[in-house]
């Protein structure tokens, strides 16, 4: 991987944040919460290779988590970023959980914002197949199909704008960069563990509306970890689109929790 293609900003002073994006995404995604919190605290964000301004330029055919984990920390080392609080939406999630692995002494504390720290079931993992084949005969349906499904399902019409939005950054992501997380999600594994055997806070934030991940099952798996907190909020896979004010709120509490 050539990290001088990759992509990222940091600004702001403070206790030290990072931001990790989801599946299709880019640090734009974080636009509505980043000036609020760059006000506060010192913010790294960065773009995973082939999504937003970061170059794909591998020749593999996969990106693990732990690939990614290992960007990032070479990242943080280069601007001297020793310990963080890491904010991981969706697959940014599963990335800071392998960093959690290999690097638990950098974690100051870790949110998953509509993230799990389960592998794919079986069922997801077919879900999986059929959408690397649906991204290469046909991207654009790929694209609306997937987008559509991060939102609350009863306020599309009055999300359009926010959906434009997150759909033109996934039509700029790379299709191979695509169908190389794809598979990298696939076969990532269970970091469950990590939730019981580490005592660094950790906080889930919680779609009621998530038709990605099961309100339900995730409620129960932060309920399993050590230092573990979560909370509800009434939107689908993207509250930090949906309700940024409410994200902000619950991310400024959530990092002076830890400060104190």
């Amino acid at each position: 991987m050539d990290y001088n293609k990759i992509n990222f900003k940091i600004e702001g002073e403070g206790v030290p944040i990072v931001l990790l994006h989801g599946f299709m995404e880019s640090l734009e995604i974080w636009n509505d919460i980043y000036s609020d919190i760059t006000k506060k605290y010192k913010v790294l964000s960065i773009d995973f290779p082939g999504h937003g301004k970061s170059i794909f330029t591998t020749k593999k055919n996969i990106f693990t988590m732990e690939s990614i984990a290992e960007m990032v920390k070479i990242i943080m080392d280069k601007k001297n970023m020793q310990k963080a609080i890491f904010v991981g939406h969706s697959m940014g999630g599963y990335v800071a959980l392998a960093l959690a692995e290999k690097y638990p002494e950098i974690f100051l504390g870790l949110c998953l914002l509509h993230s799990t720290a389960e592998s794919d079931s079986i069922e997801k993992k077919k879900h999986r197949l059929q959408s690397i084949q649906l991204a290469i005969k046909n991207y654009p349906l790929f694209v609306s199909i997937s987008m559509n499904k991060l939102f609350h399902p009863k306020k599309l019409y009055s999300l359009q704008e926010k959906i434009t939005f997150v759909k033109k950054i996934a039509f700029s992501t790379s299709i191979n960069s695509v169908i190389s997380f794809l598979k990298g999600m696939l076969i990532r594994k269970n970091r469950t563990f990590l939730l019981k055997n580490t005592s660094i806070p950790k906080l889930y934030i919680i779609g009621l509306y998530d038709l990605i991940l099961d309100a339900k099952k995730i409620r129960e798996e932060a309920k399993s970890g050590n230092s573990t907190n979560f909370i509800e909020i009434d939107t689908g896979h993207m509250g930090h689109i949906e309700k940024p004010k409410k994200i902000i709120k619950i991310l400024e509490n959530f990092i002076d929790s830890i400060r104190k």
